[in-house]
C-alpha cells in the first residue's frame, strides 16, 4: 500500500506486480506510453477546491475503462491532506478488497466499519445534494462489498439516481465546467507571465464574484478551483524567478500569491526569501513569522537554506523555528 501526495510514487506501482494497492492524495497516475493494465486497487482523494480534482475525475473514468477496482473520494477542501477518517475508510477498503481476492480472511467487523464509512459519506452526500459524489458512493460500496455483504439498498438506490433527472443535469453540468476549468487553466498559464499585478488582481475578484453568484455549488467549486490553480502559478513562477534572481518579476508574482491564496503559508516563505535578497532582514522576519502562523512547518529547509544564514542567530528566527516546530506536531 502506498499513501502519496505526488505522481511519483505511483510509478513504483504502475511498473511493480508486486504492489497490491494504492491510497492517492491530491495526485493521479503518472503519464504513461503503456496502456494501463489492472494490476492494483486504488483508492484516490482529492479536494473538491484541489486543482487537481478535474485530472482525477478523468482518471476515475480511465481506471473504469481498464478494468481497475478504484474509488475517487471528494472532501471539502483544496490540495491539502484529507481528514484522518477519510485515510480510515481508503485502509478498510484496501482489506475489503484483499478478503475478496483471498489475501486475508473476512472479517465481519471491517466490513461493518467500511459500510458505516459509505453509509456516511452517502448520507452527506445526499444532505448536500452532490448528486454526482452520491452515485459514485454507490456504485464503489457495490463493488468493494457486493459478495461480502448485503448490498441490495445500496443497489436500489444508485438505479433511482442513475435515472434521476438532477442527477442526469449535474453530470451535464460537470462535463461543461471540466472542459471550462481546462481552457481557462491553459489560459492561465500561458498568459500569467504576460499581464501585471493590477490586471490579475481583476482577474481574481472577478472569479471571486463568480463563486458568490454561481447557479450551482459544482460551478461555484470550479471557479474556486481556477483560484487556487492561480495560487500554484503564483508560486512555481515566484520560485523560478527567485532562483534565477529575477527580483523585479518575484515581487510581481507575491503580490498576486498574496491575492489569490493568502492563506498558503509558502506565499510568505517565498517572501522572506525575496526580502533576504532584497537585505531587508526585518521585512524577512515578518514574512517568516506569518508563514509559521498558517502552519508552515519544513524545520529542515528553514535551517539548511543559506539564504537565511544572516538571521539564523536572531532570537525572532529561533522562535519562528520553535513555531514550525510545533507545526509539524499538530499535523
Amino acid at each position: 500500500t502506498l499513501s502519496l501526495h505526488d505522481a511519483l510514487p505511483i510509478s513504483v506501482a504502475v511498473q511493480n506486480n508486486n504492489i497490491a494497492g494504492v491510497i492517492a492524495c491530491a495526485a493521479g497516475l503518472p503519464n504513461t506510453a503503456q496502456p494501463l493494465q489492472s494490476k492494483f486497487n486504488y483508492f484516490g482523494m482529492v479536494g473538491v477546491y484541489d486543482f487537481n480534482l478535474t485530472e482525477l475525475q478523468h482518471q476515475d473514468q480511465t481506471l473504469e475503462q481498464n478494468g481497475f477496482t478504484h474509488q475517487l473520494l471528494t472532501f471539502q477542501g483544496k490540495h491539502a491532506w484529507p481528514p484522518a477518517a477519510d485515510f480510515e475508510m481508503a485502509i478498510l477498503w484496501l482489506q475489503a478488497n484483499a478478503m475478496k481476492e483471498n489475501l486475508q480472511p473476512k472479517n465481519d467487523s471491517l466490513l461493518s466499519a467500511l459500510n458505516t464509512n459509505y453509509s456516511g459519506q452517502i448520507s452527506m452526500a445526499v444532505a448536500s445534494k452532490d448528486f454526482i459524489k452520491e452515485q459514485q458512493l454507490l456504485a464503489g460500496a457495490i463493488k468493494v462489498l457486493n459478495g461480502l455483504s448485503d448490498v441490495s439498498a445500496y443497489q436500489k438506490q444508485l438505479t433511482e439516481g442513475l435515472n434521476a433527472n438532477n442527477y442526469k443535469a449535474a453530470v451535464e453540468q460537470q462535463t461543461q465546467l471540466q472542459q471550462l476549468e481546462l481552457s481557462s487553466q491553459q489560459s492561465f498559464a500561458q498568459e500569467f507571465t504576460q499581464h501585471d499585478d493590477k490586471w490579475w488582481a481583476q482577474q481574481i475578484n472577478s472569479l471571486r464574484h463568480s463563486v458568490k453568484t454561481a447557479k450551482t455549488q459544482y460551478e461555484a467549486q470550479m471557479y474556486q478551483r481556477l483560484i487556487n490553480f492561480l495560487g500554484l502559478l503564483c508560486y512555481l513562477n515566484t520560485d523560478h524567478a527567485l532562483n534565477t534572481g529575477d527580483l523585479t518579476n518575484a515581487g510581481v508574482y507575491l503580490k498576486v500569491f498574496k491575492l489569490a491564496d493568502p492563506q498558503n503559508p509558502d506565499c510568505y516563505y517565498l517572501s522572506a526569501i525575496y526580502y533576504m535578497r532584497e537585505n531587508d532582514r526585518q521585512q524577512a522576519i515578518a514574512a517568516l513569522k506569518d508563514a509559521a502562523k498558517l502552519g508552515y512547518s519544513d524545520v529542515a529547509l528553514l535551517l539548511t537554506n543559506p539564504v537565511f544564514d544572516p538571521i539564523q542567530a536572531d532570537p525572532a528566527f529561533k522562535d519562528i523555528i520553535i513555531k514550525a516546530v510545533q507545526n509539524v506536531s499538530k499535523q
